[in-house]
């Protein structure tokens, strides 16, 4: 069925309109962190009439990163800073009684990231995996409370036994040590293939850089930057694809910065993989046996040279059968790409049947694509999308309004991960705990915790004096000093700014400028974190002077503030 752009197009507008002081928290997130889109206070929205949202858990968990079912109505999630697997039945979290909890690293993107289960073929046991940064001291963040380093990146094998899970082996133990003193690009989705062999994906883990990174003069692989494949006692799975020394014999693909989804075809049997750019070339990737994705030499299209380096498919090295080939779809301006799932069910509709969602971090966004019919390449020209699609003909977003008609979902809050349940329906977890599911709206049946069609939210409840005493700013879009509008914005002391949204991305205001990013000071003085699309930020200013400001997330967005003594 063919769906109307208006409503995502209107939804934003009307946001613009409404949203004044719909202020968002500079609490929950401290400044240098990787900002995560909030949740819409008017909750989450499908744009499709004849789709709705229904909340699942009854209380919030505390910072999830993958889920996965052990039966209908019975989820298990696991919590990234506590280290804890948590069963969620009928809705109800028994945070009580964990089913594992272990110990991990937890700065930046480290953490206990991804599980995955099987059930024997031969017996009646459930087996889960689990890929976690394992703490160096056996207590949760220890690498931020006392600067200890972490055992590793690992993925271990548990049985599940009368609701705990034991017995744990240890089938993978990757490096989780930076080569930058951080701690993201850690990857951990993990997977089970067709092939019953098991999957996981980890970045370059602090900006390592050997041979899988695309140096040719680097040391060797290290079981960085690449899907990693084993069987499920822990082996080198099918011939070595790279090579037969050390790591190499492990890897199904290399060259990833980082990636947070990885997902099988259901009609093709090949595997698919969202990654992470640095400023610029989030990508969806196609990934057959060998696949080279480029990094750290090129991200995003070759010819589009996103990072301005001047490299070609000639600077990468070649290992074993590795062959680059470019994205299937990247966006210039990086939305922070998160989980990929093909949808293998009809529950939706025929026209969402095996098409594959994308999250996102940044903006909260569940984005919808279709393949053509051999399914080796996205096809954005069908009937079931509206809006400007000449736009999407190159497969590649240079403006961020042009992913408009690819967005399925908005007002979630940054998405971490997307399952398709036992019923049938699309399961959305995210970032900060809480686990939705997307059902026909003719499913709905006097349900206390359904949330949003595709109708437009009500206006919030406030003065238009506010609204008036308030100094307007526009966010525009990255057009550098230009992005922010009036810029310099001028106030008198005790006056309020209201900066307003107007992009298709999620913006910040920052104080301090984006060469002093690392100091100490920025962001210190005044920080929205993630503004989203019609969302905005305000904040009085008391003191006289001159203040800078900027977007975290895209740091060549400049502004300033001038604010004169009454």
């Amino acid at each position: 069925m063919k769906k109307s752009i208006l409503s995502v197009t209107m939804f934003v507008f009307l946001f613009v309109l409404f949203s004044f002081n719909c202020l968002l928290s500079s609490n929950f997130l401290s400044y240098g962190a990787y900002f995560k889109a909030p949740a819409s206070p008017f909750g989450p929205v499908i744009n499709d009439p004849n789709l709705v949202v229904e909340k699942i858990n009854d209380k919030p968990l505390n910072i999830t990163t993958s889920f996965t079912f052990l039966g209908l109505n019975d989820i298990l999630v696991t919590e990234k800073e506590t280290g804890k697997v948590i069963r969620v039945i009928d809705g109800q979290v028994k945070e009580n009684v964990p089913l594992l909890d272990v110990e991990v690293a937890t700065g930046m993107e480290r953490g206990l990231l991804g599980l995955t289960l099987s059930k024997s073929m031969n017996d009646t046991t459930t087996y889960v995996f689990l890929y976690y940064t394992e703490s160096g001291s056996g207590k949760d963040g220890d690498d931020v409370t006392a600067g200890m380093e972490p055992v590793g990146n690992r993925l271990y094998k548990y049985e599940f036994h009368d609701g705990k899970l034991i017995n744990p082996t240890l089938l993978l133990d990757l490096p989780a040590t930076p080569a930058n003193n951080k701690g993201e690009h850690n990857g951990g989705k993990v997977i089970i293939g067709p092939d019953n062999n098991i999957y996981t994906v980890i970045g370059d883990v602090g900006a390592h850089r050997t041979q899988s990174q695309n140096v040719a003069k680097g040391p060797a692989a290290d079981g960085t930057s690449g899907i990693i494949r084993i069987t499920p006692t822990g082996e080198s799975a099918g011939e070595p694809i790279f090579g037969a020394e050390g790591p190499l014999k492990y890897y199904y693909a290399m060259g990833i910065r980082n990636s947070f989804g990885i997902d099988f075809d259901p009609l093709t049997g090949i595997l698919w993989a969202t990654e992470n750019g640095p400023a610029a070339g989030d990508e969806i990737n196609m990934v057959e046996p060998g696949f080279n994705s480029g990094w750290a030499q090129i991200q995003g299209f070759v010819d589009s040279d996103v990072l301005n380096r001047g490299k070609s498919v000639k600077d990468l090295l070649i290992l074993g059968d590795a062959k680059y080939s470019d994205p299937e779809f990247s966006w210039n301006t990086t939305v922070g790409v998160t989980d990929a799932k093909f949808f293998s069910s009809d529950k939706l509709g025929k026209e969402y049947e095996n098409n594959l969602f994308v999250g996102d971090i940044n903006n909260g966004y569940i984005y919808r694509f279709t393949l053509n019919s051999e399914r080796n390449s996205i096809e954005i020209n069908n009937s079931s999308y509206d809006g400007n699609l000449e736009t999407l003909a190159d497969k590649e977003v240079n403006n961020p309004k042009e992913v408009i008609p690819l967005i399925f979902g908005s007002g979630f809050g940054g998405i971490t991960d997307l399952e398709v349940g036992p019923d049938g329906y699309l399961y959305v977890l995210t970032y900060f705990g809480e686990i939705y599911r997307i059902i026909p709206k003719l499913n709905l049946i006097n349900s206390d915790n359904i949330l949003h069609t595709s109708k437009l939210p009500p206006p919030l409840t406030q003065s238009t004096t506010s609204i008036s005493n308030s100094t307007l700013v526009q966010i525009k879009g990255i057009e550098g000093n230009k992005s922010y509008n009036p810029n310099p914005v001028m106030v008198k002391e005790g006056q309020q700014i209201l900066w307003v949204n107007g992009d298709a991305i999620s913006h910040t205001v920052t104080s301090n400028s984006p060469e002093n990013e690392s100091r100490s000071d920025s962001g210190k003085l005044f920080d929205s974190t993630a503004i989203l699309p019609g969302h905005s930020y305000s904040k009085a200013f008391e003191i006289p002077g001159t203040y800078s400001y900027y977007c975290f997330y895209h740091p060549n967005m400049i502004g300033k503030i001038l604010v004169e003594s009454e």
